[in-house]
């Protein structure tokens, strides 16, 4: 049995996946930004922190993973 989608606002499963590949794109340039953002004024500490989330999610990672594995604590 095929699974049904919403017709009301046309979305498919195609659409879907795009919208959630755009917020996980969103998500990401927030973390490179900041790690650059902070670099840029000498935090190189807490850049540091961000550059582990930013591989975590590249690496596939979530954010609902656990905090201590996503920063290596």
């Amino acid at each position: 049995m095929r699974p049904t989608r919403n017709r009301m606002n046309n979305m498919t499963f195609d659409r879907a996946d795009s919208i959630a590949m755009g917020q996980h794109k969103k998500t990401l340039n927030f973390f490179k930004n900041a790690q650059k953002a902070l670099e840029k004024r000498g935090k190189e500490d807490p850049a540091f922190y961000f550059e582990m989330v930013v591989d975590h999610i590249e690496r596939g990672g979530k954010l609902d993973d656990q905090v201590e594995r996503i920063l290596g604590l």
